[in-house]
């Protein structure tokens, strides 16, 4: 049984699956989020220690040690900017609750018109918001579960679509820890439609017609769209090189509803549990991906009694460049 699932596992990746990108809403759901997770191409399902977990994984939270909170800042693509919000409080030794905020900022732009190509002094802004709330618990002290629901919405000048979705994971891992085997679907909710006040009109319903009344109210109705739906199955091993230096390998197989399957690996050095050395790759499998080698590095310092971890993440994006992350974790 083991080797024939490793031969589906690799036959998958062989064997190009069918595209469908452009068919779905939110596609900000899909960018990834922590400059940890990102440094290690994404493979972050398998993997426990921080609130950027409630996006990959929400089974895994319940093992986090202490109460966290997570600020991160990113430039993305064309002068856009997002920022992500995290925050886990350990409830016992079994159970955790978190809370995340999603934000995608495209900025603003000055409308103009055939009339007002120099501009009209108003402008039009566009931006992209999740907000998620997650429990999760140890079943065993080998299993975990977790889960949890999110509002999703979209705005653009005066339209908006919104809706709801859950996300939900699990997470095995050995009596020792050093081996992981996480899996989680993401984004499972109703179909998005945009809706507003740029819709409604006055209208002739029968042009053809003399004498009727040429002033009907209207409204265009926009076309509804699914979310897009991530499954993912993700695989970690801890391997202690030195009583100082701990090396830690991830990857997964990433499932998504509107586009290619693909494989995401990273590994980690982790010297003391104080400097931290990552890298990566992205979307192994999938053709004509811009996304590939990532690196980061990171450190903790202790201030006032409580531990702070900076992360640094740098993402190439092939013709659009390079992405660059920070992170801080407050461990409080």
């Amino acid at each position: 049984m083991k080797y024939k699932f490793i031969y589906i596992l690799f036959l998958s990746i062989l064997i190009p699956s069918q595209s469908k990108v452009g068919t779905t809403a939110a596609q900000f759901l899909g960018i990834g989020v922590g400059a940890r997770a990102m440094s290690m191409g994404g493979a972050f399902t398998s993997m426990v220690g921080e609130p950027s977990s409630l996006y990959w994984n929400p089974g895994s939270i319940a093992n986090v040690e202490n109460d966290q909170a997570e600020i991160l800042n990113a430039d993305w693509l064309i002068d856009t900017q997002w920022h992500y919000f995290g925050y886990i409080n350990k409830i016992d030794d079994r159970s955790a609750f978190g809370a995340n905020l999603f934000y995608l900022s495209y900025g603003e732009e000055e409308i103009t018109t055939i009339y007002d190509q120099g501009g009209t002094d108003n402008y039009w802004s566009a931006y992209d918001l999740s907000l998620g709330m997650y429990y999760g618990m140890n079943l065993t002290n080998k299993f975990s579960f977790g889960g949890g629901a999110k509002y999703i919405k979209q705005s653009i000048y005066n339209e908006v679509a919104s809706t709801v979705a859950i996300d939900i994971g699990v997470l095995y891992q050995n009596y020792s820890g050093n081996y992981r085997l996480g899996m989680s679907i993401s984004n499972i909710g109703l179909n998005m439609i945009l809706k507003g006040n740029d819709l409604y009109f006055s209208c002739d319903p029968d042009p053809d017609s003399q004498g009727n009344n040429d002033n009907i109210p209207c409204v265009l109705e926009t076309g509804q769209y699914p979310l897009p739906i991530f499954y993912r199955i993700g695989l970690s091993k801890d391997i202690y090189i030195s009583n100082n230096l701990l090396f830690t390998s991830s990857s997964d197989w990433v499932i998504p509803s509107d586009d290619v399957e693909h494989i995401n690996v990273g590994f980690e050095f982790n010297y003391i549990d104080r400097a931290y050395l990552r890298f990566g790759y992205r979307q192994l499998g999938k053709k004509d991906s811009e996304e590939g080698l990532t690196f980061g590095i990171g450190g903790k310092w202790n201030i006032y009694g409580n531990n702070l971890n900076i992360n640094y993440n740098y993402h190439d994006f092939g013709i659009f460049g390079y992405m660059q992350y920070f992170e801080f974790i407050f461990n409080l």
